[in-house]
């Protein structure tokens, strides 16, 4: 069986990698995008299992992707990270489940290591 797939979306290089190193130990297949419209060259191509999304982004904003998201009926699991509060991140994850995708988990910056590698697990074994 192959590697579930995973995109990371952050504009962060850094933060970016990190995901994409962790989500790598834990099993899965990593791409990392840094701009929305590189996720939407991915989509044309590729449906991955997980989607982690950063929030706040230069080009766009988490809101506008999950709207995008649900009307492509995106079945992949969605995991959102931001670092401007809970809030913010869990208003987020709510219209995520509202309109439909399935929010795996959300996860507030900086987070630990553990929460990280928990919601990728989690993500693995509800796949």
């Amino acid at each position: 069986m192959d590697d579930p797939t995973l995109v990371v979306v952050d504009d962060e290089i850094e933060m970016a990698g990190f995901v994409a190193e962790v989500a790598e130990v834990v099993g899965f297949q990593v791409s990392v995008v840094t701009s929305v419209q590189q996720l939407r060259k991915t989509l044309e191509t590729a449906r991955p299992d997980v989607i982690v999304i950063d929030i706040f982004m230069p080009d766009t904003d988490g809101f506008e992707l999950i709207g995008e998201l649900a009307e492509q009926g995106c079945a992949s699991g969605i995991i959102l990270i931001s670092g401007y509060g809970n809030t913010l991140l869990n208003g987020a994850g709510k219209i995520a489940a509202a309109r439909g995708l399935n929010l795996l988990s959300v996860i507030s910056k900086p987070f630990r290591l553990s929460e990280l590698e928990s919601a990728l697990q989690y993500a693995i074994s509800a796949g």
